[in-house]
């Protein structure tokens, strides 16, 4: 059972579903739901498998891919609560991964009625290299024991610039800092495959990275993003800026450069400011 957000709006403009990252929630994304809403936009989310309040063995997948049904899960939802209204999806960190893969995988056409894509420092490749010693040994213990539990080694210092957010991330009981290693040799087998595979959207892509990302790596999403093919695509870099840019000291900035792209995406033409 995956367990609902839902931030409503009555005749909204557009409906956006919100994919988060590795050990959060969406409950973290309230204040950016909310801002959202403000922009005429209604916003739903689910905790992902093994995440926040959903069920499943916590900090685990069996196969990335059991994540992507909650993408259509999300959007079938939003049709049902919105009949006929124009639909994004909105993924960050891991979520911008899973949205990644979702695309590659449901392509040439993922879904009618998709109006635009947001990825806001998408994991398609760690900041930290890991030693290839270290990945053959996990790939020997996922053989044996693949629910051993590691540290997921996410600081919460490498999330935010801001000390509130990182003393909530420290502090939340629903945010998870144990993975186990299968989720994690699934997660480098999905970043694999997302860099090696299409990147071919169906709809306009705004992609914004943290310039001082210390857990994903700016090059990995800077290639990427020169490698995307879309009716329209934006990249921006935001140097200085840590992981979770709708976290940053500088959220109004990327939240409204977010909106932005949502209203220009549904303007005549689809076409968003450079």
């Amino acid at each position: 059972m995956l367990y609902e957000w839902h931030w409503p709006k009555e005749s909204p403009r557009g409906a956006i579903a919100l994919v988060h990252g590795a050990g959060e929630h969406c409950g973290r994304y309230d204040h950016v739901a909310r801002w959202l809403n403000d922009a005429d936009y209604a916003v739903l989310g689910l905790d992902l498998p093994g995440q926040g309040h959903s069920s499943g063995r916590k900090g685990h997948i069996n196969r990335f891919e059991d994540y992507l049904p909650a993408v259509d899960a999300m959007l079938q939802r939003l049709e049902e609560l919105y009949p006929g209204c124009p639909r994004f999806l909105y993924g960050h960190s891991m979520g911008g991964l899973i949205v990644v893969r979702w695309i590659q995988q449901r392509s040439p056409s993922p879904q009618p009625g998709l109006a635009g894509i947001v990825l806001t420092s998408p994991c398609l490749a760690l900041s930290l290299d890991i030693p290839p010693a270290l990945l053959r040994v996990g790939a020997m213990l996922e053989l044996v024991w693949p629910t051993l539990s590691q540290s997921s080694r996410i600081p919460a210092s490498a999330v935010s610039r801001h000390p509130a957010v990182v003393a909530a991330y420290a502090s939340d009981p629903l945010v998870q800092h144990r993975v186990t290693v299968r989720w994690a040799m699934e997660l480098q087998r999905a970043m694999a495959s997302a860099r090696s595979g299409s990147a071919s959207f169906p709809a306009p892509v705004l992609i914004l990275q943290a310039g001082d990302d210390r857990l994903v790596s700016p090059d990995a999403t800077r290639a990427f993003a020169q490698r995307v093919e879309a009716p329209d695509k934006e990249y921006r870099e935001l140097a200085g800026l840590y992981h979770e840019l709708h976290n940053e000291p500088e959220r109004e900035d990327i939240l409204s450069t977010i909106t932005s792209f949502l209203d220009h995406s549904l303007a005549p033409g689809g076409t968003s400011p450079s």
